[in-house]
């Protein structure tokens, strides 16, 4: 019903639209609520607070009075405000809600000595929150933060707000050098009364600025698992990247997948190839990249416990050949080509796959020993063993696969010649 009503009022133009003069109390009392309602949504607070007074001046509902205070507050017309607050504590002076706004005023006006004066024996008369806040937030501006901390921490102590906390313990690392104090107290706040995305964090970057990378890590990891929180996890993830803790890092994006080509790059790194199969393929179905594909393929073998399974092979080769159409990557192409030729599948149009990529990249030594292994397969010994010493002349006998290629190449043309 409230949002219909709403509707219609916005349909109107408020400040032409508004009732002048009183037929039904109740109905007036709603109606002028809805438009004082609707003018704050649209933050015309000016606007709001000409309702709200006109609300109170009917009614005389004190709450409408604060109501209008706190929309000239926000429209910064402190003149307005310091002028209807000096009225209304005259006819009320011991109005705990009407002082404040004065002290608000005052803050406001840069009379920082006055407010922290009015503030102090305020907090001390009503020992409430709001007034212990007030008074923290004059000796700030008075630079005094130990008396600032102070007043925060009754505040504090009143209700344990966060809010609250995060400031007493911004106070105590920035201004007072309090560095050790202020993370010890952010760290009970959370083991007492709960963690929070905010404070998570805050005392995550309070560890990581005082060195303290590991505990920094751990608080923003604990985070990102309480509430899911990706700035959290990216936080951690920085850190390990710092400390190259892979496995902390392969953990953190296993669970929080915020980076899967990194993790992807991880498993490579420690050779988990069945893994980096799978994520690979899943990557590939997610965004249709044929590189993925390729890189599924070539992890699915490198991994496999027996490369000689036919299964096996026929998959791997399914995929790359699938994934060059697209791709024409030198480094895949070769790969499937030496497949074909290692395993006597079509030695020819191995070859053939060797040979495209030599074209994009000829002066590759692992391409030239693939294209010899092929002349090799086809008893073609004389170039095998021309390819072969090219390689060899290149980056010399020591990589094994060389080594075993040139042997067995030599007697190649051992066997040619005899």
């Amino acid at each position: 019903m409230i949002k219909y009503l709403c509707a219609i009022i916005l349909t109107v133009s408020v400040t032409s639209a508004a009732p002048k003069s009183v037929h039904n109390g109740n109905l007036l009392e709603d109606t002028f609520s809805l438009y004082a309602l609707d003018a704050q949504m649209r933050q015309k607070h000016h606007q709001a607070s000409g309702f709200f007074a006109e609300l109170y001046k009917q009614t005389s509902k004190k709450e409408y009075l604060y109501q209008s205070l706190r929309m000239l507050e926000q429209s910064n017309d402190i003149k307005s405000l310091s002028k209807i607050t000096s009225e209304a504590l005259a006819k009320d002076p011991q109005d705990e809600i009407l002082n404040r706004f004065e002290i608000i005023v005052l803050l406001r006006e840069g009379k920082f000595a006055e407010a922290s004066q009015k503030a102090f024996l305020q907090s001390e008369k009503s020992k409430t929150s709001p007034d212990y806040l007030l008074y923290a937030e004059a000796r700030l501006k008075l630079g005094d933060y130990a008396g600032a901390v102070g007043a925060l921490k009754k505040s504090y102590a009143l209700n344990y707000d966060e809010t609250t906390a995060e400031r007493i313990a911004l106070i105590q690392y920035a201004q007072l050098d309090e560095k050790s104090e202020a993370i010890a107290f952010l760290k009970e706040h959370i083991g007492t009364h709960g963690n929070s995305q905010n404070l998570g964090k805050r005392l995550g970057s309070l560890y990581a600025d005082k060195g303290a990378l590991e505990d920094a890590a751990q608080m923003y990891e604990q985070t990102y698992d309480s509430f899911k929180d990706p700035s959290s996890a990216e936080e951690a993830l920085k850190i390990y990247l710092y400390r190259q803790d892979i496995s902390k890092m392969t953990a953190l994006l296993e669970k929080s997948h915020m980076n899967d080509p990194l993790l992807l790059d991880l498993y490579v790194r420690v050779k988990a190839f069945d893994k980096a199969s799978v994520l690979a393929q899943n990557l590939y179905e997610r965004e249709d990249n044929p590189l993925y594909l390729a890189q599924s393929s070539v992890f699915k073998y490198e991994g496999a416990s027996n490369r000689n399974d036919p299964v096996l092979i026929s998959e791997v080769v399914e995929g790359l050949k699938r994934a060059n159409t697209d791709l024409q990557e030198p480094l895949y192409l070769n790969y499937l080509g030496y497949l074909m030729i290692d395993h006597d599948l079509n030695v020819t149009e191995g070859m053939g796959y060797v040979k495209r990529a030599l074209e994009k990249q000829p002066d590759s030594p692992f391409y030239i020993d693939s294209l010899a292994w092929g002349h090799y397969k086809l008893n073609e010994c004389v170039e095998a063993l021309r390819l072969i010493k090219q390689v060899e002349s290149m980056i010399g006998s020591d990589e094994q696969e060389v080594k075993d290629h040139l042997k067995a190449i030599e007697k190649c043309k051992t066997k040619e010649k005899n």
